[in-house]
Formats: structure tokens, C-alpha cells, sequence
């Protein structure tokens, strides 16, 4: 039987020998499952846009990928109720925090607050969460997170954990840089978090991204510069008040 520290590097070769996300994903769970874990992962990507809006984190429908196993019914649950208030990990990331977050370990030696509790009940009691991980990383486009459960006893976990949790994380580190190097899958999340464009929308923000002095789009376009002006405020709006630079690398990002 191979011995773990071959698995890091074939999980190298394997994942750079392949361009597809889902195929990357599949590679991911199964080096997982190899360093001894369920397997019970969901892919969730965050624009950043997202994180920087009031309200909900899910403006719109997110794109869950996940394995056999994962309680799916718990995401429809997540998103439906607004649950990311109550979320650890979640609050973590908005302190620009990317640490590896163990909801377990959290809860027994940082302790919960009162809304983290009915989380964590919920969770645990009714989605048989008894054991989860989070693993996020930032990129320019979006935040990339891995998320685990285990339906594991504690003990059982916690001994995994202390063997391989460092193998474990660098595995998701090698994975979450990938994906969020590749703009064509950050696309693919990205896109379903805008509202939609119209072809007036399209073209002045085609204008912007391509770097020409803003003042002069009306000899590219012909869009007057203050109704341009107007529309870009508008759609900083719908997408919660981001700034407009924020909107500009969004507009060259998605390749509009």
C-alpha cells in the first residue's frame, strides 16, 4: 500500500492533467476519501461582490457541487433561511479570516454565541452534521470554499484530524488555487450572481473595460456620458452598492 506522502504528489500530477472543474472536483473528493475521510464535500464559490452586499449572501441561486452523501437537503435549508448569519466560518471569512474552520473544535474551545448555537443544533440534530469543516481561500475574483461533514463519533474525527489535518489542507490549498487561477470556471459561478443585461448595459460597461478615457464614450458608443454615467450607478445598485472599480474588474472578468 502506498504511504501517505506519495498522495500529495499524485494528487499534483493527476489535477494538472486535466482542465475540467468537475473532473478536478471528482480528483479532490477522492484524495479525500483516501486521507480517510467521508467524503461528504460541497463546492460553493462567493463572489466577492457577494460578501460585500447587505442582505443576503445568495443575491442569487448558487451553484452547489457536491458529492453523494452531502445532505443536500441542508443547502436548499441554508440558502432559503439566510443561515450564513449564523455561520462561523462565514463570519470568519467576512473578517478577511481564511483559516481552516473545525465547527466541532470551535464550538468546544472558542464557544458559540446564541445564534451560532441554533446553527450548530441545526446542523447536528436535524442534518446529522456531527462533524464539519470549512476550508475557504480568496482570490480576485471570489471567495472558494470546501466544506465537509462527517456523520463520525467526535473522537473517531478529532484522532483523523490530528494525523492528517496538515495533508488535508494543503491538498485544498493546491485546489481552491487552481480553480480560482481559472477564469473561465470563476465565470461559470460568477455569472449567475448578475442581474441581467440589458444591450445598452452591455455596451457601456464593454466601453469601461476596455480602458478608454470614460469621458469620451459617446464618439465610441453613442451613449451620452451622463446617461452612461447613470446607468453605471444603477447597476452598482443591483449588485448591492459595490464600488465602481469593483464593477469594472466584473465587467472585463466576465469577458462581457
Amino acid at each position: 500500500m502506498r504511504t501517505f506522502q506519495y498522495i500529495l504528489g499524485d494528487f499534483v500530477n493527476a489535477l494538472f492533467s486535466t482542465a475540467s472543474f468537475q473532473e478536478r472536483f471528482n480528483l479532490y473528493v477522492q484524495c479525500v476519501e483516501k486521507l480517510g475521510f467521508e467524503g461528504r464535500v460541497v463546492y460553493t464559490f462567493l463572489p466577492l461582490f457577494s460578501l460585500e452586499r447587505e442582505g443576503a449572501l445568495f443575491p442569487a441561486t448558487p451553484e452547489f457541487i457536491y458529492t453523494d452523501g452531502y445532505p443536500i437537503d441542508f443547502l436548499g435549508h441554508y440558502v432559503k433561511e439566510d443561515l450564513d448569519r449564523y455561520d462561523v466560518s462565514i463570519k470568519k471569512i467576512k473578517r478577511n479570516d481564511f483559516s481552516l474552520t473545525n465547527y466541532r473544535a470551535h464550538a468546544n474551545t472558542v464557544g458559540l454565541q446564541p445564534d451560532e448555537s441554533h446553527f450548530d443544533k441545526l446542523a447536528t440534530q436535524v442534518y446529522g452534521c456531527i462533524n464539519a469543516l470549512c476550508i475557504p481561500a480568496a482570490g480576485v475574483s471570489g471567495i472558494s470554499a470546501i466544506n465537509m461533514v462527517s456523520h463520525e463519533q467526535p473522537y473517531l474525527f478529532n484522532h483523523l484530524m490530528a494525523e492528517r489535518s496538515a495533508l488535508l489542507l494543503q491538498v485544498t490549498q493546491l485546489f481552491h488555487s487552481l480553480v480560482l487561477s481559472d477564469a473561465q470556471t470563476c465565470t461559470r459561478f460568477t455569472s449567475p450572481f448578475l442581474p441581467s443585461l440589458n444591450d445598452t448595459e452591455i455596451t457601456i460597461l464593454r466601453y469601461v473595460a476596455s480602458g478608454k478615457p470614460f469621458k469620451n464614450i459617446q464618439d465610441h458608443t453613442g451613449i451620452s456620458y451622463r446617461y452612461a454615467s447613470k446607468v453605471l450607478d444603477k447597476l452598482r445598485d443591483k449588485l448591492g452598492g459595490i464600488n465602481r472599480d469593483r464593477l469594472l474588474y466584473l465587467a472585463g472578468f466576465l469577458r462581457l
